[in-house]
């Protein structure tokens, strides 16, 4: 017991001084040279830094945000190259690009270490589409169904691009957290490259699309709501090849297990909770965490969420048999709530593919009525 503790204790050290108590700490990314300003988000051996470009003390430049993962296991530093390949693998315009990464090592002792992975991103500074929601919900308003469908539509675009790898990817664990957000500024699109992305987003997506062989319009060009925000997926270390057969017992219980590690439960499929011992499972495991991810932008939570807050019980039941209600007083179009039941379908053999769901949401875009 005393050894344990005496190795947790320089575990705990050595993260310690990992971790930048006051800020202002200089490390090097790449060719960039960077300062770390504060924390702004954590999770299990990850931290998310507010960075900024320096090219001499005390010169200030760009700001940036830096993901820092200390993987002291050989599993932890899997998923963070897995995340690095995934990211230079993918190139959308909905995607969150990987502009710089690098890692280090911190020796423990003569046997084991600590790797320090660093990944640097753009800043998005309006946040997840969680922050959007509770700010909504304060100020007891909703997203207008123009913006709803845009960065929905945004999202399915990031999906889809996944899914057109080959062999093809999916996303695992798509949710309202891993989606970042950045309201453009209509005054200052020709001046802002950041505003100029932002809106042009659509444009580029749709070029994409065309040439993988998509050939109508994005609904988005023919509304001034739908480009309100630029919506980019993010955290790829959940990523995996879409398609896998199941043959045996073993290989369903490790493929359960890994959802159970990887993808967040109230976004994720039916098909990942209970996998049968003989089965397929592909890439409409991510239109299933969509159909979740939409009813969040309109309701501020997962429908199975809402299922069990209302009427108790469990969430395994509730996605099991596609449990889920609406408000009474809905401020969207049926045609929206109409688009949600086509992804939750809980047969993934009758639920449809990225590419259908896209198309029905761009429809709707062109429809339904731009809300004030």
């Amino acid at each position: 017991m005393e050894d344990l503790m005496q190795s947790f204790n320089g575990c705990f050290a050595l993260f310690s001084c990992l971790i930048p108590s006051s800020g202002y700490e200089d490390v090097m990314v790449g060719a960039k040279r960077l300062r770390i300003k504060k924390q702004i988000a954590e999770g299990g051996y990850s931290f998310v830094f507010l960075v900024e470009e320096v090219q001499g003390i005390p010169v200030e430049g760009a700001e940036f945000a830096l993901k820092r993962v200390l993987a002291a296991t050989g599993e932890a530093a899997e998923l963070a190259e897995r995340e690095i390949r995934v990211m230079q693998q993918l190139q959308h315009p909905n995607i969150m690009p990987l502009l710089a990464h690098s890692r280090a090592m911190a020796p423990m002792d003569a046997d084991q270490g600590v790797t320090t992975y660093y990944m640097l991103f753009p800043l998005f500074k309006d946040g997840s589409l969680v922050d959007l929601l509770e700010q909504l919900q304060k100020d007891k308003a909703h997203l207008p169904v123009q913006e709803l469908l845009s960065i929905f539509f945004q999202v399915c675009c990031a999906v889809q691009a996944l899914h057109q790898q080959q062999p093809p990817l999916a996303h695992r664990d798509v949710k309202p957290h891993n989606v970042l957000i950045r309201r453009a500024e209509p005054d200052s699109e020709a001046a802002s490259p950041s505003a100029s992305s932002a809106a042009s987003s659509g444009r580029r997506a749709e070029s994409q699309l065309k040439s993988n062989g998509e050939s109508e319009p994005l609904a988005s060009s023919h509304t001034g709501h739908a480009r309100s925000y630029h919506a980019v997926l993010m955290d790829f270390g959940s990523t995996r090849p879409a398609r896998i057969e199941v043959q045996e017992r073993r290989q369903a219980l490790e493929a359960q297990e890994e959802a159970e590690a990887h993808s967040s439960a109230p976004y994720r499929a039916p098909e990942l909770f209970d996998v049968p011992s003989r089965c397929s499972i592909d890439e409409r495991t991510d239109v299933w965490s969509l159909g979740c991810l939409l009813y969040f932008l309109m309701y501020g939570c997962s429908p199975f969420e809402k299922a069990i807050n209302e009427a108790g019980g469990s969430l395994l039941l509730a996605v099991l048999n596609g449990q889920l209600s609406y408000p009474t007083q809905d401020p969207y179009p049926s045609e929206v709530q109409s688009l949600i039941q086509s992804c939750l379908i809980v047969d993934p053999s009758k639920r449809p593919y990225v590419e259908d769901v896209r198309a029905m949401a761009q429809d709707l875009l062109v429809r339904c009525p731009q809300q004030q």
